[in-house]
């Protein structure tokens, strides 16, 4: 478990942040993730990461295989660039704390680089995320993760690959999807397309 002082980055909150790392198999986090809109029953195979901070779950992993979105950031492939991470569950069941989620994301962040660079040696350099947006309570679709310099792609096709339920290898399967909203945070600019494909 790690403490950080919110006030490292929000000079108006003081009271500590409990950011604990969890097991991704933690029944509480799990069970998170079963209630998220997802409809994920855990985890996503592959490198990942759980922690509580404050009152929200968060979990980052390894990208969606493809997304055709990505192309707004200028590449002539949908599929994700070295150094990506995805965040695949930031979720406040029941805020208890004062404070805005982006404060609790910030605050985390840091934590989440020097636990992903000693576990897996290399420091995320793109950041992904997808939004649902007709299953959020906000009337803007990632609010949260764009206080905190995400910028949105656009929408995914609807179309997704998955690997079976409890394998990490092996051939993915393509599934009908409700399409997401796709949001990065890094070093590369949107650029203007002719023609997007979402």
């Amino acid at each position: 478990m790690r403490s950080l002082t919110i006030r490292d980055q929000c000079e108006f909150w003081p009271q500590p942040i409990r950011i604990e790392r969890v097991s991704t198999w933690h029944p509480d986090f799990v069970a998170a993730i079963r209630r998220h809109y997802s409809g994920s029953a855990g985890a996503p195979p592959g490198k990942k990461m759980a922690w509580l901070v404050g009152d929200a779950w968060v979990g980052i992993g390894e990208p969606a295989y493809k997304l055709a979105p990505r192309r707004r950031l200028g590449l002539d492939d949908a599929r994700p660039l070295p150094m990506t991470v995805s965040c695949f569950i930031f979720r406040r069941e029941a805020p208890y704390l004062d404070v805005r989620g982006s404060d609790l994301y910030r605050a985390w962040e840091p934590a989440a680089i020097d636990a992903w660079v000693r576990a897996y040696g290399w420091a995320p350099v793109h950041w992904e995320t997808l939004v649902l947006p007709s299953a959020v309570r906000s009337h803007i679709p990632g609010s949260m993760f764009r206080a905190v310099g995400y910028r949105s792609l656009g929408m995914t096709t609807g179309r997704s690959a998955r690997r079976p339920a409890g394998h990490s290898r092996g051939p993915r399967v393509w599934s009908e999807s409700e399409p997401k909203l796709v949001f990065y945070k890094g070093p590369l600019a949107r650029v203007a397309l002719e023609k997007t494909t979402v």
